[in-house]
């Protein structure tokens, strides 16, 4: 179940982006291969890389099925992928470009594998757009768990609300900028709108993972409807622009 509402919500992300099969599209950055998979199980002609050895053995385990399009996995990274010139009808990356030593790079590489007209569709979180608002949702959700003994954890959040959203700020900070230094806002936002001028970008819940990898309900069904409650509540709060979303899909077009 939590994985249908983390990896299955982000996969239709970019299903409901592709165009018809069969495409020829290139996966940057796929990991364990999930998205690939499905790419290549709706019928489009996928190749996947990442620079991860063990992501990679894991991901060639998997078959996509008779009916399914060709898939191949390869060891390789945005940076030392050498594939031809307008290669692809489609680009995916996902969660990915925070990742990269430089995403302006990754970013023209990948306009320059694209043929014209071709798409890209990017799925990533922009860390630095988390505030104080998250913070104290975070904080509140998580107090909630914990009071009821639904979260496991290094260590409780303090009873008093402005000390929970600080630490929760705090850890937040640690993960995403102390330890991981994860690009931003100016790093990715701005390589794809010079890039790629033609692009739409919606926004789409994300801070739930945080609070789910830490779900610990014990009995299937509550855990289910608790995981669907705090999805769906960060899904309304940014309908009404209570929230700031993180995680961002672009959907762009290169220009010939």
């Amino acid at each position: 179940m939590l994985v249908e509402l983390t990896h299955g919500r982000l996969w239709r992300l970019v299903a409901e982006s592709l165009p018809a099969a069969p495409a020829r599209v290139l996966d940057v950055g796929c990991g364990p291969g999930a998205l690939s998979l499905e790419m290549a199980r709706a019928g489009h002609d996928v190749t996947a890389i990442d620079p991860d050895e063990t992501a990679i053995d894991l991901a060639r385990r998997t078959t996509p099925g008779p009916s399914a399009g060709p898939l191949g996995y390869h060891r390789a990274d945005v940076e030392t992928w050498d594939a031809p010139d307008t290669s692809y009808d489609v680009v995916v990356t996902t969660r990915t470009l925070h990742h990269v030593d430089d995403p302006a790079d990754a970013v023209a590489r990948i306009r320059r594998w694209l043929r014209p007209g071709g798409r890209f569709v990017c799925v990533d979180f922009l860390h630095d757009r988390f505030d104080d608002r998250a913070a104290r949702w975070l904080a509140q959700v998580r107090g909630l768990l914990e009071a009821t003994d639904q979260f496991r954890g290094d260590g409780r959040l303090p009873a008093e609300p402005e000390a929970a959203a600080e630490r929760i700020a705090w850890e937040w900070a640690q993960e995403h900028v102390v330890e991981h230094q994860l690009n931003g806002s100016a790093e990715i936002g701005g390589a794809l709108e010079r890039l790629f001028p033609t692009h739409t970008r919606t926004w789409h819940p994300y801070l739930y993972w945080d609070l789910l990898v830490g779900l610990a309900v014990g009995d299937q069904a509550r855990e289910r409807v608790t995981a669907e409650l705090i999805a769906d509540w960060e899904d309304a709060l940014l309908a009404t622009d209570a929230l700031s979303p993180v995680l961002m899909r672009v959907v762009a077009t290169r220009d010939a």
